[in-house]
C-alpha cells in the first residue's frame, strides 16, 4: 500500500491542494506551521478510506491514486455527493466490482493515532469500531472474527493499548520483544498485573452477575470477550467481587460501581492464560475486546527495570514510554501486509534520543510487505535522517491558501539548527535578545560612516557577542559588503519562512557569496 498522489478540493482549509508522495518510500512526514492543514490531511485520508470501505459518498471532493496489492487504483470523486469514478490499472470499473474486490483494492488496515485529547480523528473510526464491538460480544462470534479484515479495516489506537501491548509482549516473550523492551525502556521482566473489570453500560439491569450454576457470568458477557474472561477467572489469584465509588467527571457525584479484581500474580500465570490463544497477535486482539466492550476500569502492571530495586507500577512509566508502547504495540500485533498508518504527532512525549531514532523504530515494526506510514511532526529530530522525498512542507501563500511541496534540500546531514531554518522556515535559531544584538551590530557595520556614539555602541555589541562565541568579522571588507547586499533579504517580524522564501534566500546568498569571492580573487 503506497499512496502516489492526493488532491483535495474542499476539506476544512484544504482547498484545491495536491500532495505528490514518493511511492517508493515507506514513510512520509508532514511538517509546517500550526493551522496549515497537516492534521487535516490525516483526517481526509482516514475519511476517504472509511467511505470507500463502507461504500458511501464522501462529503468533500477529492482524487487519489495509490498502489495496493500490486493494483494501481485511481479514485476520482470530484463531485460532492456523486458516486466516485474508479479505475484499476487504467481500466474503469463499477462500484459493485470495486466492492467485490475490496480485499485487493483497499489497504488491509488503516490505522489512526493522535497524541492529543481531541476526538476529531478518532470519530472517523467510530463506525468500524462499533461494527467490530457488536460482533465480538455476540454469542455467534468466533476467533476468526478478530482476524477478519473486512470486519474492521479501520483501526484506531486508544490510550489503553500501551498496557495491553505490554501484557502481550510478556505473555509470549519473543526475542524481538524482549530486546525492544530492554534496549528502549530498560524493562527486564514482568512482576504482576491487576485487571479491574467494571459493570459495562450494556449489562442487563437484573441479576447480580451470578448464574444458577454459581459460575461467574461477568454481567452476562458472551462471545469472544467471555472466552478470555473465563480464562482470566480460572487463573487469577483469589478473584474478588466488590463495589467502589468512581467519579469519571468532576461535575458528577461519585457513584458505586460493581467491579471484579483479576490479579495475575506472576509471569507463569500470564503465560498459562495466554498460551491457549496461540500467538501474541490473537492474545492482544482478545485483550482489546475487554477494552472496547467497556469492561475495563483499569489495568495495572508491575515491571522490573534495570538498575531499579524492586518492581515499579506501569503508571509510573513516563508518558513517552506509554506512547511508544501504544503505537508500536498496535503495529506489531495488528498490522498486516498492505497497511496504511496515519499518525498525528506520535512523537509528542518522546525524549530527544527516541525522536532521533523514532522512524527507524517504526519502520522496523511496520515493515510488513508494502505499507505506507504518514505522520505529522513539529520536531526537527524526527526528520533528521530523511531525504527530501520523504518530507512534505506545508506553508501559507499570500492569498491565504495552503501550498504543499517537498523541501529543496535533504534533512539528512543538515543538523538540528539547519533543519529548523531550511525545512521549518525559522529565520533564526538564536534567542530573541541575542538576535536583536546581532541585528543591531550588523546594522552598524553596514553604515558607510558612524558617529562616535555609534562606534562605542558597535564596540560594546561586538565585545558582548564575542563572549558568546561570535567571531567579529568587521575587519573583513567582504563581510561588510555581504551584510549590505543581504539586508534586502531580511523578513520583518521574523515570521516563519515559506519554502519559496527559503529557496529565494539561499539563491541570493549563493550569488552574493560568488560575487564576493570573485572580487577577492581579482585583488589577490
Amino acid at each position: 500500500m503506497r499512496i502516489d498522489w492526493l488532491e483535495v478540493y474542499g476539506f476544512k482549509n484544504l482547498v484545491d491542494v495536491r500532495i505528490d508522495f514518493d511511492e517508493k518510500e515507506l514513510s512520509t512526514v508532514l511538517v509546517g506551521e500550526n493551522g496549515t492543514g497537516k492534521s487535516n490531511v490525516i483526517e481526509a485520508l482516514a475519511t476517504i478510506f472509511r467511505d470507500l470501505d463502507l461504500g458511501v459518498t464522501s462529503s468533500f471532493g477529492y482524487s487519489i491514486a495509490y498502489r495496493c496489492h500490486s493494483f494501481d487504483v485511481v479514485v476520482d470523486a470530484k463531485g460532492v455527493g456523486k458516486a466516485p469514478k474508479i479505475s484499476i490499472d487504467g481500466a474503469n470499473i463499477s462500484r459493485a466490482a470495486f466492492r467485490e474486490g475490496k480485499s485487493f483494492y483497499l489497504p488491509a488496515n488503516v490505522f489512526g493515532y493522535y497524541s492529543g485529547s481531541s476526538r476529531r480523528l478518532e470519530q472517523i473510526f467510530d463506525k468500524h469500531q462499533l461494527r467490530y464491538y457488536k460482533k465480538v460480544i455476540s454469542t455467534q462470534s468466533t476467533s476468526a472474527d478478530i482476524h477478519d479484515v473486512n470486519l474492521r479495516r479501520l483501526f484506531y489506537c486508544r490510550p489503553s493499548y500501551g498496557q495491553l501491548a505490554l501484557l502481550s509482549y510478556f505473555a509470549f516473550g519473543s526475542d524481538s520483544a524482549t530486546t525492544f523492551l530492554r534496549k528502549n525502556m530498560g524493562i527486564v521482566g514482568f512482576d504482576s498485573a491487576l485487571i479491574i473489570l467494571r459493570r459495562p453500560r450494556w449489562a442487563e439491569k437484573a441479576g447480580k452477575a451470578r448464574a444458577r450454576s454459581g459460575q461467574q457470568t461477568f454481567w452476562n458477557s458472551s462471545g469472544l470477550v467471555r472466552t478470555l474472561l473465563d480464562k482470566l477467572w480460572v487463573h487469577a489469584l483469589s478473584p474478588i467481587e466488590d463495589s467502589s465509588p468512581e467519579q469519571d467527571d468532576y461535575r458528577a457525584k461519585p457513584s458505586n460501581e460493581e467491579q471484579i479484581y483479576i490479579y495475575i500474580k506472576d509471569l507463569a500465570t500470564l503465560n498459562e492464560v495466554a498460551k491457549s490463544f496461540g500467538d501474541e497477535r490473537t492474545f492482544f486482539a482478545l485483550l482489546e475486546t475487554l477494552d472496547i466492550s467497556d469492561l475495563v476500569r483499569e489495568v495495572r502492571i508491575w515491571v522490573n527495570k534495570e538498575k531499579v530495586e524492586g518492581e515499579i507500577p506501569f503508571h509510573e512509566i513516563s508518558d513517552g514510554e506509554k506512547q511508544l508502547l501504544s503505537v508500536l504495540g498496535l503495529m506489531r500485533f495488528t498490522s498486516q501486509d498492505e497497511s496504511l498508518f496515519l499518525l498525528d504527532e506520535p512523537d509528542t512525549h518522546l525524549n530527544p534520543n527516541w525522536k532521533w531514532g523514532y522512524l527507524q523504530l517504526v519502520d522496523e515494526v511496520a515493515r510488513r510487505g508494502e505499507s505506507h506510514i504518514i505522520l505529522t511532526t513539529h520536531d526537527p529530530l524526527t526528520i533528521g535522517s530523511l531525504q527530501a522525498s520523504q518530507v512534505q512542507v506545508f506553508s501559507r501563500i499570500d492569498d491565504g491558501s495552503v501550498n504543499i511541496r517537498p523541501p529543496e534540500v535533504d534533512p539528512r546531514g543538515l543538523g538540528f539548527t539547519s533543519i529548523l531554518t531550511q525545512i521549518f522556515g525559522l529565520p533564526t535559531t538564536l534567542d530573541p535578545a541575542t538576535q536583536s544584538d546581532l541585528d543591531e551590530r550588523n546594522a552598524l557595520l553596514r553604515l558607510e560612516s558612524r558617529s562616535k556614539k555609534q562606534e562605542f555602541r558597535l564596540l560594546d555589541l561586538s565585545e558582548r557577542l564575542k563572549r558568546l562565541g561570535f567571531v567579529i568579522e568587521d575587519r573583513e571588507p567582504e563581510y561588510e559588503l555581504f551584510l549590505k547586499a543581504f539586508t534586502a533579504l531580511k523578513v520583518e517580524g521574523r515570521v516563519a519562512l515559506s519554502p519559496e522564501a527559503i529557496d529565494q534566500r539561499n539563491q541570493v546568498a549563493r550569488k552574493i557569496l560568488s560575487r564576493l569571492l570573485d572580487r577577492r580573487g581579482a585583488h589577490q
